[in-house]
């Protein structure tokens, strides 16, 4: 389960910023991966609850945003989103496609202290 690995990583993210922000208590967490990453998001609340526990964002709201897979297709010129990926474009049915959005994105989005 990488996703242990991912939260422990967040959670170090998140407790430098608070500290650096002189924060007592993260109280929210909106996390973005893309639908490519192949994050899943009741793995993600599982590990952070159970590594938060004792720390500063223990019990914090976790909102876990899936970012949807945008192409680009070069022959069409259109900007499509897929619901899963497929390696021709849906339009036209050309393999010219970019990757636009979906693939990258694991980030902390916002972080809400007290």
């Amino acid at each position: 389960m990488h996703e242990m690995g991912i939260v422990q990583s967040i959670l170090e993210i998140v407790e430098q910023q608070a500290k650096l922000h002189e924060a007592e208590k993260v109280v929210g967490i909106k996390l973005e991966f893309g639908a490519l990453t192949g994050v899943m998001p009741a793995s993600i609340d599982f590990a952070f609850e159970v590594l938060s526990k004792g720390g500063i964002a223990e019990g914090a709201g976790l909102n876990i945003v899936i970012v949807p897979i945008k192409v680009f297709c070069f022959d069409c010129s259109k900007e499509i989103v897929l619901e899963h990926y497929q390696p021709t474009c849906p339009i036209c049915d050309s393999a010219a496609l970019k990757i636009l959005e979906g693939r990258d994105e694991m980030r902390i989005a916002e972080l809400v202290v007290e």
